[in-house]
C-alpha cells in the first residue's frame, strides 16, 4: 500500500502512530464510526441483514481508502487542511464531516451491490459470516498485544552475557506483582460498583473467588513456561526480555479474568461495560496497525504507510463493531457476546507465551552471532595482502634495461670463463 521510494523506514512508533491516529485533520472518521455503529447496534434486531451488509460495506470501504492513501486526490478528500478558516468553530466542526463523504458513498454503493445479489432477502451466510469475524478478534486482541509488547521488550534481546538464573526469586517476584495488581483491580471494581469506600480487608473477602482464579491462572502460566524461562535465564538479555514478558502477559491474562468475574458476579453499569470494550477494541486495532505499518517487505517498501493507518484502523473497527453486534443478536445479550470474547482472549494468550519465549530467543541468538561476525578484515589479512603486493611490484616480467635490437645482446660479455670448463676443451679439440 506504500509506493515510497525510500529505501530505509524508522520504526513508528506507538505513541507516535496514536497520534497520526487522532489528529484533528482525521478526527471527523473516529467521531462517524462511533454514531455509525451506535445506529447500526440498534436496529441489529429487527434489520439484522442490512445492519450485517452496512457493517461489512463500511469495512470494505475504508480498506479501499486505505489501499489509496498515497494518492493526492484520496488524501484531499478524506483529510482536512492544515489552515483553518474564519468561520465559528462550531460551522467548522459541522463542515468537517465532509471528509467522511467518499468513504460512506463507496459503502452505500457496495450495499447497493449486496442488496441487489441477495434481492433484500434474508440469507443464510452474511449474518454468520461477520459473527465468526469475533473469534477472530478476541484471538486478535492476545495476538496484536503480543505483537506490540515484544516489539517493546525486545531492545535488550543483543545482550547475550551470561547470566545466574534464580528462578525462586524470579517465580516470587511474578506472583508478587500479578497478586498485588488483581488485589488492586477487585477492591477499585467493587468501590465503583458500591459507590462507596471498602478497606482491604473486605475488598479481600468480596473478591476472594477473584484472588483465587487470578492465583490459580498464574500458576498454569508460571507451570507452562517453566522450561522456556529456565532456558532464557542463561542469558542476561533474554532473561530481562522474558521478566518482562512474563509480567505483561499475566497482566493481560488476569485484566481479562477481571472483566468476566466483573460482568459475571459484580453487575456493572452499561456504560462502564461499553467504555472498556471500546478501549480494548482501540488498543487492539492500534497494535495490530502498528505491526503493520512497522513491517516493510523485501525491496524496503512499507508493507502499510503511515498516511494508511487511521482508515485501515477504522475498517478494523467497523468489522470488529459488526461482529459483536451479529452475536449481540444471536445471544439476545451483550454481556454473553463480551464473556465469550474474554475467555477466547485468556486462552490464546496461553497459547502464545511459550512459542514468544522460544521465538525470542532464537532472535537473541542471531543478534549474538551478528555481532560476532566482522565485515572488516583482520590486521592479519591486511598485511598477507601488503605482502603480496610488495612481491608482485618487486618481480618484474623482464629487465628495466632497454635492449639494442639491431647489435643484439653478447650473452659471453662480462663472463668469467674457468680454465677447465667444457667450452675450453672443446675449442682445442677443434684445434
Amino acid at each position: 500500500m506504500s509506493e515510497n521510494p525510500e529505501s530505509q523506514f524508522e520504526q513508528v512508533g506507538i505513541l507516535q502512530l496514536i497520534r497520526n491516529m487522532l489528529s484533528p485533520r482525521t478526527l471527523p472518521h473516529i467521531i462517524m464510526i462511533a454514531l455509525v455503529s451506535s445506529i447500526l447496534l440498534f436496529l441489529v434486531s429487527t434489520q439484522e441483514v442490512f445492519v450485517a451488509m452496512a457493517f461489512i460495506s463500511l469495512a470494505i470501504s475504508y480498506l479501499l481508502v486505505a489501499s489509496l492513501s498515497n494518492k493526492k486526490l484520496i488524501n484531499n478528500l478524506t483529510k482536512l487542511p492544515e489552515e483553518k478558516g474564519d468561520q465559528p468553530w462550531i460551522t467548522r466542526f459541522l463542515f468537517s464531516f465532509r471528509i467522511t463523504i467518499v468513504p460512506l458513498l463507496i459503502a452505500g454503493i457496495i450495499i447497493g451491490v449486496f442488496w441487489s445479489l441477495t434481492g433484500g432477502k434474508d440469507n443464510l451466510w452474511i449474518s454468520p459470516l461477520l459473527a465468526s469475524l469475533f473469534i477472530v478478534w478476541s484471538i486478535a486482541q492476545a495476538a496484536s498485544f503480543r505483537t506490540g509488547m515484544v516489539e517493546w521488550l525486545a531492545n535488550g534481546l543483543g545482550d547475550a552475557k551470561l547470566h545466574t538464573y534464580q528462578e525462586k526469586i524470579s517465580t516470587a517476584s511474578q506472583i508478587v506483582i500479578i497478586q498485588v495488581f488483581a488485589l488492586a483491580i477487585i477492591w477499585i471494581g467493587q468501590m465503583l460498583t458500591q459507590s462507596e469506600q471498602l478497606s482491604m480487608q473486605d475488598a479481600i473477602l468480596g473478591g476472594f473467588a477473584f484472588l483465587a482464579v487470578s492465583l490459580l491462572l498464574q500458576l498454569l502460566t508460571l507451570w507452562l513456561t517453566r522450561d522456556e524461562r529456565e532456558a532464557a535465564g542463561s542469558e542476561k538479555g533474554m532473561a530481562g526480555f522474558s521478566f518482562k514478558w512474563m509480567i505483561v502477559a499475566q497482566l493481560f491474562i488476569t485484566w481479562h479474568a477481571f472483566s468476566i468475574y466483573r460482568r459475571t458476579w459484580m453487575d456493572p453499569s452499561d456504560f462502564s461495560t461499553i467504555l472498556e470494550e471500546g478501549l480494548l477494541m482501540a488498543f487492539t486495532v492500534i497494535f495490530a496497525v502498528w505491526s503493520l505499518t512497522s513491517y516493510t517487505v523485501r525491496d524496503g517498501k512499507r508493507l502499510i504507510s503511515e498516511d494508511a493507518s487511521l482508515p485501515l484502523g477504522i475498517s478494523f473497527g467497523y468489522a470488529y463493531a459488526g461482529s459483536v453486534a451479529m452475536l449481540t443478536g444471536t445471544f439476545d445479550s451483550l454481556k454473553e457476546v463480551m464473556i465469550f470474547g474474554h475467555v477466547l482472549s485468556i486462552c490464546a494468550m496461553m497459547l502464545l507465551l511459550r512459542p514468544t519465549l522460544r521465538t525470542s530467543r532464537i532472535t537473541s541468538d542471531m543478534f549474538a552471532t551478528a555481532k560476532e561476525v566482522s565485515i572488516e578484515k583482520s590486521d592479519d589479512e591486511e598485511k598477507e595482502v601488503e605482502e603480496v603486493k610488495d612481491n608482485a611490484e618487486e618481480e618484474e616480467w623482464q629487465e628495466d634495461t632497454e635492449i639494442d635490437w639491431k647489435e643484439g645482446i653478447d650473452i659471453s660479455k662480462d663472463a668469467d670463463w674457468s680454465e677447465d670448463s667444457d667450452v675450453e676443451l672443446a675449442e682445442s679439440d677443434e684445434a
